[in-house]
């Protein structure tokens, strides 16, 4: 295996010498190789973030010139860079975020793998990546790694096999994971990749016909159709939830006025009549959803930690579960057969009934709250600068797709927009970020907005 992995980093330091854009590409493709795991004298560290040091490395060798001896052209010194103050008070928080876990291995093994590789790697590509044809090799890099993992996601469906969860590997509830360890995460990452491809997908459906395009739309449209198929067998309610959420938005905004006007309508009308009919049937709902119920207890734990001398600095970086043990609730009541008179059958009924609806709950990683995940890793002024950054992004994204309306480059920046959707949409139940291969995808959709940021602002100089 170490034989492997040094042969594998050889050929991926010669790759990157010859041609580090393709190194680039290989290494977003190769976005869940975080799960290969080693030690490089005693620091543990991934493959994943292994690559990302190599490339930011030789960026550094090439651009040697241009940082120490300033060659640069003057119109480019007066370009701000895309994102700048808000990556360096990031990183800023997070750093402190180290010293607020009190400066432990887990702490900075967090920093270096979810906030400063992420943002070398988005220094790298917005730098060596310019041109549209760059974008689409970037979408190209993530529609075929969602390929792969969905493939291998829809053959676990069909035989079970690498499913080594037995309770996931039964066929009555089979849940596949591809890649990864449990369902949830094929779902996080096969998310925002999917509406990637189909900008992908319509962006070369309206190019001229030949059979290397063709071959290309057969190939997308493989991957989009994979990728839905391996979320609806991992049975991410969240990520389904995200995705039919961030579609209709999307095609809400690309109908016509007049059909918006009489939409709003529509809705605003059935509004009152679904909230008076179907309160009930929505709590009812909610309180036999496992999965709701237990995020529910999570975000009261979390909200009474923060309140009690954690509100301004969080818990620190890799700290929320030793923060969160004094407030954490054992378990909790669940109404698993959707009674309607649950809460009054809990009070008065015999102890076997209590005991069958008694549900154990373990202590996560994370709260599953896109805002509560940074609050209590990176204090309150990180979440709020990072939900900043990604409504800033949502803007840009959109307003891009709309300037460019009439062209097929709109699907392209649509794409990006409903991807930041799904991840904001999916983050309202779980962690679509604090996890090695999600922190730089994001990122690498944040270069993608940078480089076009970039690419408007230097037309009026060239």
């Amino acid at each position: 295996m170490n034989f492997l992995i040094a042969l594998y980093f050889l050929l991926f330091l010669f790759l990157s010498r010859l041609n580090l854009k393709m190194a680039v590409l290989v290494l977003i493709f190769s976005l869940p190789s975080y799960l290969i795991r080693f030690n490089i004298f005693s620091v543990p560290t991934t493959l994943l973030e292994v690559m990302i040091l190599i490339v930011f490395t030789f960026f550094l060798f090439n651009k040697r010139k241009e940082i120490f001896k300033n060659t640069t052209k003057k119109w480019a010194q007066k370009i701000p860079y895309p994102f700048s103050w808000e990556i360096i008070l990031i990183l800023a928080l997070s750093f402190v975020a180290i010293f607020i876990a009190d400066l432990n291995s887990s702490a900075l093994g967090i920093f270096k793998a979810y906030f400063l590789e992420p943002i070398f790697l988005f220094i790298v590509i917005v730098n060596i990546f310019r041109s549209e044809k760059d974008i689409k090799k970037i979408f190209y890099a993530l529609s075929l790694s969602a390929l792969t993992v969905s493939l291998v996601a829809i053959w676990q469906k069909i035989t079970g096999q690498f499913i080594f969860n037995e309770f996931w590997a039964n066929p009555e509830n089979r849940r596949v994971v591809s890649f990864f360890g449990y369902p949830n995460a094929v779902a996080l990452y096969l998310g925002p990749i999917i509406p990637i491809s189909i900008g992908l997908f319509i962006y070369k459906i309206k190019e001229r016909g030949s059979l290397n395009s063709f071959l290309k739309q057969l190939i997308l449209f493989i991957t989009i159709l994979s990728s839905c198929l391996a979320i609806y067998f991992s049975k991410s309610k969240g990520a389904i939830l995200a995705i039919g959420l961030s579609f209709v938005f999307v095609i809400f905004i690309l109908i016509k006025r007049k059909y918006k006007i009489y939409l709003l309508i529509l809705f605003l009308a059935l509004i009152p009549s679904f909230y008076f009919y179907k309160k009930d049937w929505i709590n009812l709902k909610l309180s036999s959803s496992l999965s709701y119920q237990i995020r529910l207890v999570g975000w009261q734990e979390t909200t009474t930690m923060l309140n009690d001398g954690n509100f301004l600095w969080g818990a620190g970086l890799a700290n929320y579960q030793n923060k969160i043990k004094d407030y954490h609730q054992e378990g909790l009541f669940f109404n698993k057969d959707a009674d309607p008179d649950f809460s009054r059958k809990i009070i008065i009924f015999d102890d076997k009934y209590r005991v069958e609806r008694w549900q154990p709950l373990e202590t996560y990683l994370y709260p599953h709250n896109i805002f509560l995940n940074f609050w209590t890793e990176i204090g309150l002024i990180g979440a709020i600068i990072f939900m900043f950054l990604i409504f800033k992004s949502l803007f840009i994204s959109l307003k891009a797709g709309l300037k460019e309306k009439n062209s097929k480059e709109s699907f392209l920046y649509l794409g990006i927009f409903s991807s930041l959707l799904i991840i904001i949409i999916h983050g309202i139940f779980d962690v679509p970020y604090f996890k090695n291969d999600l922190s730089v995808l994001f990122w690498v959709i944040l270069s993608i907005l940078a480089i076009y940021q970039l690419k408007q602002k230097t037309k009026k100089y060239e």
